[in-house]
């Protein structure tokens, strides 16, 4: 007869060769995984180590390219513009940086920047009662929807724009001109002059001026007044009506998001994208040479364009012509 002391005697025996089994198998496993997560690690980290260095060249191969096309950029495009009045519009959500990379690359095309008439985003929102009734009287209209009152703001606004008239020296006059009325009424968050046209010795604009309508900055973009309900119809105002005399462009920064984009949102217009043309990458070199190059076709009675990196751009830049 089998014993109890034979069966735990047994049983013992079973769960340590188990657990004997188990010990070697799973040391020989790690130290099989071990060798292979070391091997693996290894490579990463060397690849790893790889695009770093070549992450590193890169960077510095585009400083030197964006450096390089900085410094030929003015040659390119000197004189492209020479004498031709320039008026920048755009909101306070635009950088006043990117303003800036467009003033000089105008300017060193030869343009004369008349002026600057910035509106505030803010009110043109139109979002409370005192801003609707406030553009109503000065308007002359009802003080309806906002999106009534700012199609006939950009309507009104794009009649000033192509009326060349001396700005009012007297605070009673203030009130019969669109710009100062906008002004005074806090519509404009700022109207920056050249000296003469500040002191009424000459018309704003002058005729035959060309408009660069600037849109929101990549951060303020999300928040901006929606370009359909204002920038893209005021484009279309003062493009039908300067036809013929001066031309109109539309830009904006490269990392504007596409949703946000007011250049997309102008070539999606099809009317309007045949008169004005949309640059959506300005504060890259290929950017601003694209602007002149643009300006200086319409003004020669050539079809607008649209030039960039985003939805709708027919190129990076336009094509050189004989001549240009």
């Amino acid at each position: 007869m089998i014993s109890l002391r034979y069966h735990i005697v047994s049983l013992v025996a079973v769960f340590l060769a188990l657990a004997l089994g188990i010990v070697v198998g799973s040391t020989v496993l790690q130290e099989g995984t071990v060798s292979v997560l070391r091997a693996t690690s290894e490579r990463v980290r060397q690849e790893s180590e790889k695009n770093s260095r070549e992450n590193v060249a890169l960077q510095q191969e585009k400083a030197r390219l964006e450096n390089w096309g900085a410094a030929v950029l003015p040659e390119l495009t000197q004189g492209r513009l020479k004498g031709r009045p320039v008026v920048l519009v755009d909101t306070d959500k635009v950088d006043s940086g990117l303003r800036d990379t467009v003033r000089k690359a105008l300017e060193d095309a030869g343009a004369e920047i008349d002026g600057q008439i910035t509106l505030s985003d803010q009110h043109l929102a139109l979002a409370n009662d005192a801003d609707r009734t406030a553009i109503a009287q000065l308007l002359g209209a009802d003080a309806g929807a906002a999106d009534v009152l700012r199609t006939t703001l950009a309507r009104r606004l794009a009649d000033r724009l192509i009326t060349s008239s001396a700005i009012p020296q007297e605070d009673g006059q203030r009130p019969s001109d669109l710009l100062t009325g906008l002004q005074d009424a806090k519509f404009l968050a700022d109207l920056k002059l050249s000296k003469p046209i500040t002191a009424g010795s000459d018309p704003f604009p002058r005729q035959g001026s060309s408009f660069v309508l600037l849109g929101p900055s990549p951060a303020a973009a999300p928040t901006a007044v929606a370009p359909d309900a204002f920038l893209v119809p005021l484009a279309d105002q003062v493009s039908s009506r300067a036809a013929g005399a001066g031309a109109v462009a539309g830009v904006e920064a490269a990392a504007v998001p596409n949703p946000n984009s007011w250049v997309i949102a102008l070539r999606n217009n099809r009317p309007v994208s045949r008169r004005v043309s949309g640059i959506d990458s300005v504060d890259t070199v290929y950017g601003q040479l694209s602007l002149v190059e643009a300006l200086q076709t319409s003004l020669q009675q050539g079809p607008a364009g649209q030039y960039g990196i985003k939805d709708g751009a027919k190129a990076l830049f336009p094509e050189r012509t004989a001549g240009s």
